[in-house]
């Protein structure tokens, strides 16, 4: 694989305005849950699964978190870039961090998809 053509697509100036939209969409989102969270009694746990009864909010939580982990992984290879110098050592911890990522996507996938099924 060409790594140096991956790389030139997702440029600095790209990878800038991903890092803003998804930070947008991020504080959009905790707004709106904050709205919904004030609006019901969060002490009792039929309350939050009242919250996160609604298909709307199981998707934009999916959402929020497909954004945040790409939000995240931006930031990984930055700073490791940064910082690191050492080419292999770098390409050992971002390999690390994806696969993390991979496994928490994958995880709150399953998570979500559960609930969609026991409350259908």
């Amino acid at each position: 694989m060409n790594i140096k053509w991956f790389k030139e697509s997702f440029g600095g100036m790209t990878q800038w305005v991903y890092q803003r939209f998804t930070a947008v969409f991020m504080v959009i989102y905790l707004l709106i849950m904050s709205a919904l969270i004030s609006n019901h009694s969060v002490f009792k746990y039929s309350a939050w699964v009242s919250i996160f009864d609604t298909a709307w909010v199981r998707f934009g939580t999916l959402i929020f978190f497909y954004v945040m982990f790409f939000h995240a992984w931006i930031g990984i290879l930055h700073i490791t870039e940064d910082y690191i110098k050492w080419f292999s050592i770098r390409r050992v911890i971002n390999f690390c961090f994806l696969v993390m990522i991979i496994l928490q996507i994958l995880i709150i996938n399953f998570y979500l998809i559960q609930i969609g099924v026991v409350d259908a």
